[in-house]
């Protein structure tokens, strides 16, 4: 064999060198680009005001919520945007004169909007106009929402679908059909519940005599739980509606023969999620020894606990006690009947309405054969749900208030 010449050794050098090096090139350059694609995707979706967790946006039942949406382009030169925002229409609800004004100034093409009860979708771009390709924080319009119902301590949101919302740049280094939206941030809604004038609570009155304190634990509002989970009051509504209820007091002697009935007002307070009260008696109850029940709407009658030992003249404080609620129509039974008013007035639908509101299945004459209509909403949160049937069921191991 022949010995090979410089000039080929140095040819087979280079071969070698280039198949070597080919592959390493091509992985370079592939990972550069997509680097650069991965890059891209910087643009957000964005409402003002801002809003987070422990600072939420704070508004009453009845105020209106104006939500600006901006897109802010990151690295990207945006021409179209397309968003759905989702809501929970048993809270907030689009105004129905004009949900949404666009900046048009910039955004000159619009398809939509596609409104239902829960989700509002448009898609807007710069139309045929490349000047106009957004480079910087943007505002595309703002959506318009009216408070419907308190959010009970918590908030609600208003959010951006993953799955419909996009963004398109003319970019470089994107592709026409490249979705480079990275990010959305949702609003955040805290609503206080407002109340009624009937509703607004008032002086309690001035006790002079014999008279009884109390402090009570209403299920489903405050710092109550219900029957099988009387601790856990974590989801329990925290501003009822009707924050100052009657209660009705019954005296018994220890031969169980009642000496004594009468009524005053209770108020909550928010401090300690309990109702706060004290109804006067009869001069004519004399100093002893007494059983005493109470009563007030929605809930079955409670026999306090022990006995509780009176001083004619002088204000007696009795333990605390829980109340079980359910009694929609205060015949001091939970049972079918109570049941039947909680599907009449539209527990189980979907998006159920505030019953403030006309078209609820509250205000249909289904609902209010039931009387008094109100005490349907176990929770007194102003609607209607499947919050109060799942109440109902919890505390149905008591049927029967003493």
């Amino acid at each position: 064999m022949n010995k090979l010449s410089n000039k080929q050794v140095i040819v087979g050098v280079v071969l070698i060198a280039l198949f070597v090096s080919i592959p390493l090139t091509v992985s370079i350059l592939s990972k550069q680009t997509q680097d650069r694609s991965h890059a891209a995707a910087s643009t957000s979706l964005s409402f003002t005001p801002a809003s987070t967790t422990t600072t939420p946006i704070q508004v009453k039942v009845g105020d209106p919520i104006n939500l600006d949406l901006f897109v802010n382009p990151g690295n990207n030169l945006v021409t179209f945007v397309k968003y759905q925002v989702s809501f929970n229409s048993t809270k907030i609800k689009l105004t129905t004169s004009n949900p949404f004004d666009l900046n048009s100034t910039i955004f000159t093409s619009v398809e939509g909007p596609v409104v239902t009860s829960g989700t509002f979708a448009q898609s807007v771009s710069i139309g045929s106009d490349p000047t106009k390709v957004i480079t910087k924080n943007t505002k595309v319009g703002t959506l318009h929402f009216t408070a419907v119902a308190g959010t009970n301590g918590g908030t609600t949101s208003v959010t951006f679908s993953s799955t419909v919302s996009q963004a398109l740049s003319s970019n470089s280094n994107t592709q026409a059909s490249e979705n480079v939206l990275s990010t959305t941030s949702p609003a955040l809604i805290a609503i206080n519940q407002t109340s009624s004038p009937s509703a607004t609570a008032q002086p309690l009155p001035t006790i002079t005599g014999t008279a009884v304190s109390f402090t009570l634990l209403l299920d489903g509002v405050g710092s109550a739980g219900d029957n099988p989970n009387p601790s856990g009051n974590s989801l329990s509504n925290k501003n009822p509606l009707h924050p100052q209820r009657n209660l009705n007091v019954q005296v018994f002697d220890t031969n169980n023969a009642i000496v004594a009935s009468s009524s005053a007002p209770v108020t909550y307070d928010s401090s300690t999620g309990t109702f706060l009260g004290s109804v006067g008696l009869s001069s004519s109850v004399p100093s002893g020894n007494y059983y005493i029940k109470v009563q007030t709407e929605r809930y079955l009658r409670k026999l306090m606990p022990g006995i509780t030992q009176l001083v004619a003249g002088q204000t007696t404080q009795v333990p605390s006690a829980r109340l079980i609620t359910g009694d929609t129509n205060n015949d001091n039974v939970l049972n079918v009947l109570d049941y039947n008013a909680l599907l009449d007035c539209g527990y189980g639908e979907i998006n159920p309405l505030p019953i403030n509101d006309p078209n609820s299945t509250f205000n249909k004459s289904a609902c209010q054969v039931h009387q008094p209509a109100q005490d349907i909403d176990l929770n007194d949160d102003g609607i209607v749900d499947s919050t109060d049937y799942n109440l109902f069921l919890r505390e149905l191991s008591v049927q029967n208030g003493d």
